[in-house]
């Protein structure tokens, strides 16, 4: 599935960032207190850039979305690959607080 045809602008901004290496893109989506649950749980602003920056931008992840199962668009399964990090299939879901996103849960 094409990224741009998301329905969720947020979610269709995560995967961008992700699969152009734009950490600083990626970051400004999140609340200050958000909190990212990838096994375990990574809560705020700091934790979050850590996390990302040793599990998605530092592994080259590339994401191609298989399908939006909600209509929302705020749940996706997902292909992933990477360079020495995870690859496999995924389910990213987002739980946004007005235009940021307040928790990011991968399954």
């Amino acid at each position: 599935m094409d990224v741009t045809l998301l329905h969720s602008p947020h979610m269709r901004r995560v995967i961008e960032a992700i699969n152009q290496d734009q950490i600083n893109d990626f970051m400004p989506l999140f609340t200050q207190d958000a909190i990212v649950m990838d096994g375990p749980t990574y809560s705020g602003y700091d934790a979050i850039r850590t996390w990302a920056q040793r599990e998605t931008f530092g592994v080259q992840m590339h994401i191609d979305v298989l399908q939006e199962i909600n209509p929302a668009g705020t749940l996706v399964a997902l292909q992933i690959k990477s360079t020495g990090g995870y690859t496999g299939p995924a389910t990213f879901s987002l739980t946004l607080r007005g235009e940021l996103i307040e928790r990011l849960e991968i399954h």
